[in-house]
Order: structure tokens, then sequence, then C-alpha cells
């Protein structure tokens, strides 16, 4: 390997200078060192000469190897990364490089360079006139750093989402499915708050039949009231536990309502028309709002989603839920959700709502518990009032989002929360997800490349058309073609194993016209597996004697660890969070034909599962997993398809790791 460095010198006024230019070359057995010296004229207009390093070095650099200042800097200076230099023999790497995440191969490469350079110089370097010194540098002085990968997650101001509708309008669905959404693929923080099970809490299920949901007795009313009460103080508890606004709000509290008890005293309220509640008609008062300081840390703990899930539908209560909120550093966004589909309706009761422990007694009794819940719909139709309030922000979603109105949506977050709830409904729908069947480089224990089937890998594509023919693309209820879709990624492994599944033209049960192609092949290299960047190709044993500081750190960070010049975990889900939407809005059962590392996160989101946890799931080869979202959970069956004994993929750590 050889370096090519050029260092200029100017005299006092910059119009002389001394170019000196060295080649190192080094091999195991020595390095050499060549100079040749030139003095030439500035011109007055012309920029200050470049100083620059040429690095021509055969082996393979990591990302940011070329981003090193190599040398000696004048006693005193300050590198380019702004890490002193104690002498100019610039002796270690500047200690910012701790602070990066470097891989162990950029550390020990970067420090071969200046250690190379620093031989040279040692019997080289020439002293310039006029006190100016030499200083060495790569053609990137000072480059942009690739921070070691982070968590990343939502940034900006907290969000109450109040759920808006009738009983069986899909409420808990939306808010379940869209807490999910956001908490795996952005980051974000986020519980939801059912009035439902507070008042289940607290009453017998016998006292909760349709009768306590009639809005003219009015002690129901109020402890319907109450129940709203203890889940909208819980969800402000939840948004502002860890942080010092909590304690803020608690203050300001005390300091209104002492000013209120003496407003009240002297015969009329402390702030105007507001009931003595301060001037924001809420219960944490004007002063909290006048304070500057106060709001100043609305972002130190941003990326929280609170649910507020109940049917809100009066005017007078979305009222209520916007002056308890009033003065807090967060943004309320109101989700209405609205069917004229009585199909539609009839279903979601038979469905969800007489299973509900509300109807435990009744579980032998289905038709009461039926009935039941149909007169609490129509206490609830007599005083159901829309969503028409031109002073907040709403999304209005008809009909399984076949219609959509939204008002004052504005920023990134919310509008990520229409495009998902505009997919998202509540028809039952399978995922069928299967890895490659046994590639070449799983019989060598290698991770990534793009290589093709093995013979057994072969024999699981043939295992997989069968399959796919008999139970994805047959329905299980009449025995007769039922319209399925398929993805694999852009690789050889998973298109090779899906090239056996035929793709008939069948009727579209939902037109009668011939226009389906069945199994219809699409590849998305959004589903293309975790690229391992210098390590593709490679044994985790020899990525273990190779990299050691890199394995360490990707076993104890797997998620967010990412390959030298590849990916993390965390890359991968910007790349699945479209395909992901998609999938949300299908009718029709999906063979996904993927990889480990996608799979993975596929799975962990529809199951619920940390996303943190999901680089240690297990997606076997030759196995189909079967999934069914649901509201509450997510239905899973695995299908081992082939005869063939467990086949090692590569996938697996060493055993002492």
């Amino acid at each position: 390997a050889s370096v090519r460095l050029e260092s200029h010198s100017f005299d006092a006024t910059g119009a002389n200078f001394n170019s000196e230019e060295l080649t190192l070359s080094s091999d195991s057995a020595h390095t050499s060192v060549s100079s040749s010296r030139a003095s030439s004229q500035r011109d007055d207009g012309d920029d200050e000469p470049l100083r620059s390093i040429e690095r021509e070095i055969g082996t393979q650099t990591s990302l940011n190897a070329n981003a090193v200042p190599v040398g000696g800097l004048a006693s005193g200076s300050v590198s380019p990364f702004g890490s002193p230099r104690a002498d100019g023999n610039g002796k270690g790497l500047p200690s910012h490089f701790e602070d990066l995440g470097l891989s162990g191969a950029e550390e020990r490469e970067r420090a071969l360079i200046e250690e190379r350079v620093r031989d040279s110089r040692s019997g080289s370097q020439t002293s310039s006139s006029g006190g100016d010194s030499e200083e060495f540098y790569v053609n990137n002085p000072t480059p942009q750093i690739i921070p070691p990968p982070v968590e990343t997650g939502a940034v900006g101001e907290k969000h109450v989402i109040v759920m808006v509708g009738l009983p069986a309008r899909g409420k808990t669905h939306m808010a379940r499915r869209l807490a999910r959404y956001l908490a795996f693929f952005h980051g974000a923080r986020t519980k939801v708050f059912n009035v439902g099970e507070y008042r289940r809490k607290n009453l017998s299920n016998k006292q909760c039949n349709s009768d306590f949901f009639d809005h003219n007795v009015e002690k129901n009313k109020q402890l319907r009231a109450s129940f709203a009460k203890m889940a909208m103080d819980d969800m402000i508890q939840f948004l502002f536990e860890d942080r010092a606004q909590q304690q803020i709000i608690k203050v300001e509290s005390m300091e209104n309502m002492s000013l209120n008890a003496m407003g009240a005293g002297m015969g009329g309220a402390s702030n105007g028309d507001n009931g003595g509640n301060g001037a924001m008609g809420g219960p944490h008062g004007q002063s909290l709002r006048s304070r500057s300081d106060f709001y100043q840390q609305k972002g130190v703990d941003s990326g929280k989603v609170a649910f507020f899930d109940a049917t809100n539908t009066t005017k007078a209560r979305r009222k209520w839920i916007c002056s308890q909120l009033e003065g807090l550093p967060l943004k309320i966004i109101f989700i209405e959700s609205i069917c004229t589909d009585e199909a539609t309706i009839e279903k979601n009761i038979w469905d969800a709502k007489v299973t509900l422990p509300d109807y435990e007694h009744l579980k032998k009794k289905r038709d009461k518990a039926y009935a039941d819940f149909k007169q609490r719909i129509a206490n609830y139709e007599k005083v159901y009032q829309k969503v028409d309030e031109d002073n907040l922000s709403w999304v209005k979603l008809i009909n399984n989002g076949q219609k959509v109105v939204i008002n004052r949506i504005h920023g990134f977050l919310p509008m990520k929360m229409v495009q998902f709830l505009t997919n998202i409904h509540a028809f039952p729908h399978s995922f069928y997800l299967s890895r490659h069947g046994q590639s070449e480089y799983n019989k060598f224990l290698k991770i990534g490349g793009d290589s093709g089937l093995t013979e057994l890998g072969e024999q699981y594509a043939l295992d997989l058309a069968k399959f796919a023919e008999e139970q994805i693309c047959t329905c299980e209820e009449t025995g007769k073609p039922r319209t399925a879709r398929l993805w694999t990624s852009s690789l050889v492994r998973t298109v090779q194993t899906a090239r056996h599944i035929p793709h008939p033209m069948i009727k579209d049960p939902s037109t009668g016209r011939k226009e389906w192609i069945q199994m219809d092949h699409r590849i998305y290299r959004n589903l293309d597996e975790l690229y391992a960047g210098v390590c593709d190709g490679m044994t985790y044993e020899e990525i273990e004697q190779m990299y050691p500081d890199d394995f360490k750190r990707r076993n104890e960070d797997k998620f967010n660890y990412r390959y030298p010049r590849g990916e993390s975990y965390l890359d991968i889900l910007s790349r699945l969070d479209p395909l992901v939407m998609e999938m949300e809005s299908y009718r029709e059962p999906l063979l996904i034909v993927g990889h480990q590392a996608v799979l993975r996160l596929i799975y962990g989101y529809f199951t619920g599962k940390r996303r943190e946890d999901c680089p240690r799931l297990s997606i076997p080869l030759n196995t189909v997993i079967k999934l069914t979202p649901r509201t509450y959970d997510c239905e899973e069956e695995r299908i081992g398809l082939s005869n063939i004994i467990s086949q090692d993929d590569g996938q697996r750590e060493p055993p002492s790791h």
C-alpha cells in the first residue's frame, strides 16, 4: 500500500510557498519515503493552495477512513476535529474518535495511516520559515461525521388522540393499531386509555347493561363522567410522568386553586367568566400559560402519544376534554369513525361486542347480549353530535376509510397518522411469512450475499408452491379459489423459492370479472435482507476473529448496531414502513417470501413485540408462519412444510455468544 502526501508552507505574506511531496510505500518489511521540492509564486487573485493528501491503499477501507488529519500540527494548534494537539508529532487519534462509535477496523486503519506518516516525517520533516508550520491533511480535513446508530424517536410535541363515534364503529381497533404503528416504526411511546376499562374495574358486569348508558339518568351520567376523569388523570400522568413539567403543573394548579378560592370568597370568579378556572378555562390556569420557561421545556419529553378511547359523542364532552388539556404543551387530534353500512356494524357486534367482559354473565345467551348492545347504541344515537368544530383538529373516517375528511391537520407525525388510518380496516385477513429455501451461502454458513438455492432449497420451493395453491389460494370454508397475493425480495434466493407458484387468471369475487391474476408476483427491494456491508459473505466466526470489537458491540445491541458500510435493523424499518401500510390495507391473504431480519421485523410488528427484541426472534427455514392480526392480539400458526431435517442457515452466532 502507498500514500502520496503534499504539504505547503508560506512566508509571512502568504505569497511564497514551498511544496513537499512525500510518497509512502509500506509492506511487512519496510517503509520508504521519497521527497521532491518546488517553489512557486502565487498570483494575487488565486485562492490559498489546497493542502491535500492522496491515498492509494490497496486494502479495503472503511467509510470515514479518509476523514483523518494525519501528521503533526504546531504546538497548541487544533485539529480539524476540534481536538487540541499537545505537540507537533501528531501522536494518537483525536479524542473525539472514542465518542463516534468507530469500529475496531476503522480505528486500526486510521492509526496505521498516522503511524506511517509520523514515521516518514521523523526523518524528512523540514521546518518552515517565519514561524509557519507544515500541516498534513487528508483531502477532506473537516468531514461530516456519521454518528453511531442510535434509537430514533418521534421528535416534537406530545399528541393526544381522542376517539369519537358510536359503539361498534371500530374506534378501539383503530386506536390500538395506530398506537402499535407509531411505537414500532416511529419510536413514539404510546398508550391507549380506554374509558370502558375503568368502568369495568369499578362496576360489576350486571351493572353495565344498556340502562347504564341512558343519558336521561343523572346518576349514571355522573358515574360515566367520573370514569372519564380517571382516564384523563392517568393520561396526563403518563404524558408528563418523567419530566419536571409534571411538578410545574402541580405547583401551578395549587397556585390557581388558591387564587380561585380567594375569588370565590369575594363573591365571584377571579378570572372573568370561566367560573374561577383561570382565563384558559382549564384546571392549570392562566399563570401556567404565561410561564415561558415551561413552554421552553415542551420538547424535552417528546415522542409520547396518548389515546383517549371512548365514544365522546357530544360537543359538551369534547369541550370538557379540551378544557382538561388546555395549557399543556401538546396537540389534540380527534378521530371520528362513521359507519353507515349495516352489514359491517352487525358483523362487528357479533365478532367483537357480544364477547366483551360486559357480557361474561351472558356467555350462553348471546342473543340477549346482542339485543342489549343494540339498545346501548340506540341510547348513544339520541345524543350523538358529529364532529364539525372548525377550531379543532380532526380526522373523519367514513366506512372504513372509503371517504376521509381532515381539518387542521399539520406536521409530520399527524400526517403519518392520517396515512395509516386510511389504510387500516377491521376485516379479518392473514399474512403468510416464509424465508427462502436453503441457499448456497446458508450451506457454507455465510451471511448475506446473493446466492441461489441448493437442492434442498429447491425442494422447499416445490413444497411451498403446493402449500400456496392448496392453502393460501383456496377458501377454507367453501373450498373454492380465492384471490391471494405474493411478494418477494429482489434477491435470487427468494425469487427462485417463489418461481413454482402458479399464476392463473381467476374471477375476483368482489367484482365477478376475470381480472385477478392469482399470486401475481411483486418484487420489492424494500424486502431485501439486511446488508452486512464489509462483512457480507463472511461467517460469524470470521467476523468475530477479524472484527472482535464490532462483534461484541453487535451482540450487545443487535437492533441498533450498524455493520461498517452496511445496515442495522433500525435502518430496515424505514424501508418497511410503506410496505406495512400496504399490508394493512389488504383484505386478501398475502404470502411474503423474504429473509430472516426483514421477516423478524414484520412478525414483531404484527405480534406486538418490542422492536428491540426482534433481532432475537426465531424465523426458521422450511417453515410458513401464518399471522391473523386482531384488535387485542394476533393469532399465529407455524406450519413446517418439508420433511427435511433442520438445516443450519448460518445465522446463529458462535455458541459462546
